[in-house]
């Protein structure tokens, strides 16, 4: 008699014996419709279940988002079977064509390929190489590990290729970017007398999409033309990937045209939204809110494609009013919407903004597991001196999310504040998270230590870049440590590896090195470096260098005389700002001791000069004034009364 299994319910026991009622009942059942809660009664009750219906339970446990239940109750059926002491090749113990293709299906989202490697040595000794289906599943396999040789061998071999074969192989090279082999495959399918279909089409478009090529775009189009039948072009995905190959390639006449002569089948959202964000790409705003305002269904996806083309053209005012738009339509922002918009606060300073986006995500926690959202928040946060915020935001990430764009964008942010300890003890952290360093995090911290004379350890970093981390250092880096020696006093030191230096000096390291020798007084070098400035750039200029806090009082006021008139000349606008309790103020304004201190307010300000006793700022902007005003505003809050007077002509000024 077989073994009885026990299973309680309702604080009674049930008894099920294979081969019972309870067992073929399941059995039965799982033979009509797959089901994963009977898969799990059978499970618990330790019940036996037979290769055929095991194979019919791998779609379910793939669709399920389980590929690897699926891949090891297959792997189950071949370990029973091999364990038979007289295994008999039947339908009963041979899973088939449709098993092998789940179980692949499985194997391309494991980690490894090796399961998949075993499972094709199976195929192969269950005489199933002859199988279509079965190979077409092996090459979706092989294109998705881009083990494209493996795959094209097994192409190659193949006794019987269909559609499927060739446009498996060709969307694999398409993936891994092997565009040439890629239509090699598809001059090979037209030789052979197979006619492509729209699938063929639609990933050969996405090639040219990726080689940003006009001209193959079209004739490609017209071969399509010529081979598919009229109505394939009504489909939306035939359609919408034309008219994006188009948009991609900068033909947004031919896209219309395509546009206009689709189907209203063809017309879904997907591409109305493409042309939209072409148009917004190429920065024909009014076309495309034209066409934006004639979408039958708008999405949220449509409004992000809007906003970030007006993101891109720089126009951050347009872009946030039109996400706020979007919000009072009832369109609620997506991850994709929120990031887009806070590239449009940075730029326009509408902090308020992003504060409560920031908020919304807090609550959902959205922004502890979603480290894109996060990156953002923190490179918003730390361009906005808000450098106690962004950390807040950069800790309460969960580790296991944390990304190098995450820390790159905190590392940069503690450097442009000048928090070079923390943003070396954050570098440090990377690595016990398993983290490598690229050539951004690098400039990073090296900015940092060059911000806060950190001398010994740059170089002991900038050292290790090569070494330790495999990353060349680039002229980013060398200005970095040419300045770090400068800004220390080691002048001849810094003159001497900028010497040295794999590439030529360019104009920002002759110019630090001119600070530098301005401020610790060494006349040799400074001409020097001038001279380089001046066969690099002969229109240089000494007043081009914020060096306003070098000099004394009369020789300030010699020199703002002098500013003003080269200001004019070029264009720039002088602004002053009278500054109350300025000692208070967080984030723009830095805290001084005495005297005169040079500043850095923001993004679009040139220099500052801050006068304790007559608490006054004077700065030379290359932003709007108004945005500037809102962006201290905003980080100082109720300490600091603004006021600015921005020279705009010389017959005058205009008060603010």
């Amino acid at each position: 008699m077989g073994r009885r299994s026990k299973l309680r319910r309702g604080g009674r026991a049930i008894t099920a014996i294979p081969g019972g009622f309870l067992h073929l009942s399941l059995l039965a059942f799982l033979r009509r419709r797959p089901s994963l809660q009977a898969h799990a009664q059978l499970l618990l009750l330790g019940l036996p279940l037979p290769a055929p219906t095991a194979s019919r339970l791998l779609r379910p446990h793939l669709r399920s988002g389980n590929p690897f239940a699926s891949l090891r109750l297959f792997l189950r059926v071949l370990r029973d079977r091999d364990r038979r002491p007289c295994p008999v090749d039947s339908g009963e113990d041979v899973p088939d064509s449709n098993s092998f293709s789940a179980a692949l299906a499985a194997c391309s989202r494991h980690a490894s390929p090796s399961p998949g490697f075993s499972i094709h040595a199976f195929l192969l000794k269950s005489g199933f190489a002859s199988d279509v289906f079965a190979s077409n599943s092996l090459l979706h396999f092989y294109g998705s590990f881009g083990l494209h040789s493996l795959a094209r061998n097994l192409f190659d071999e193949m006794p019987v290729r269909d559609i499927v074969s060739f446009n498996t192989l060709i969307s694999s090279y398409v993936q891994s970017c092997c565009i040439d082999d890629a239509f090699e495959v598809f001059r090979i399918m037209v030789e052979s007398g197979l006619r492509p279909d729209g699938w063929t089409f639609t990933t050969l478009f996405g090639a040219c999409a990726e080689l940003q090529d006009l001209r193959a775009a079209k004739a490609l189009h017209g071969v399509a033309r010529r081979m598919l039948e009229p109505q394939v072009f009504d489909s939306g995905e035939v359609a919408t990937s034309l008219v994006g190959v188009y948009v991609k390639c900068s033909g947004m006449e031919l896209a219309r045209q395509v546009f206009d002569l689709a189907g209203d089948n063809a017309r879904n959202a997907r591409l109305w939204t493409t042309m939209v964000s072409g148009y917004a790409t190429a920065q024909k705003f009014d076309i495309a809110q034209r066409l934006f305002r004639e979408m039958p269904e708008k999405d949220t996806v449509a409004w992000t494609a809007l906003v970030g083309g007006f993101v891109r053209a720089g126009r951050y005012k347009e872009a946030v009013m039109l996400f706020e738009e979007m919000e009072e339509a009832g369109f609620e922002a997506d991850e994709a919407a929120i990031v887009t918009v806070l590239s449009a606060c940075v730029g326009y300073g509408n902090i308020d903004l992003a504060k409560r986006l920031h908020c919304r995500v807090g609550r959902d926690g959205l922004i502890n597991r979603n480290a894109k959202l996060a990156t953002t928040f923190v490179d918003m946060y730390a361009k906005h001196g808000c450098i106690q915020t962004a950390q807040e935001v950069f800790s309460g990430v969960d580790d296991d999310f944390k990304t190098l764009e995450l820390f790159n964008a905190m590392i940069n942010g503690l450097a442009r504040c000048k928090f070079g300890e923390k943003a070396i003890a954050l570098f440090d952290e990377m690595g016990s998270l398993g983290l490598c360093p690229d050539k951004i995090t690098f400039v990073g911290v090296l900015s940092a230590c060059r911000h806060s004379g950190l001398v010994s350890q740059g170089f002991h970093i900038f050292h290790s870049m090569e070494e330790k981390y495999g990353v060349k250092p680039e002229i980013e880096h060398y200005t970095c440590m040419a300045d770090l020696l400068a800004r220390d006093g080691q002048l001849d030191d810094a003159y001497i590896f900028i010497q040295n230096m794999p590439f030529k000096a360019n104009s920002v390291v002759w110019s630090s090195l001119v600070r530098a020798c301005m401020l610790h007084g060494n006349i040799k070098i400074r001409k020097i470096a001038e001279e380089q400035l001046l066969q690099l750039d002969p229109n240089y200029k000494l007043e081009n260098l914020p060096l306003s806090n070098l000099f004394s009082e009369e020789k300030r006021k010699e020199r703002t005389a002098r500013d003003t008139e080269w200001h004019k000349a070029n264009g720039l606008k002088t602004s002053l700002f009278s500054v109350d309790m300025h000692r208070k103020c967080n984030g723009c304004i830095k805290k001084i001791n005495d005297g005169m201190k040079r500043i850095s307010l923001s993004e679009g300000v040139e220099w500052a000069d801050l006068m304790v006793d007559k608490a006054e700022v004077e700065v030379v902007l290359t932003t709007d004034p108004e945005k500037l005003c809102c962006q201290l505003s905003e980080v100082t809050k109720k300490h600091v009364k603004i006021r600015t007077e921005s020279t705009v002509s010389e017959g005058g000024t205009a008060a603010s």
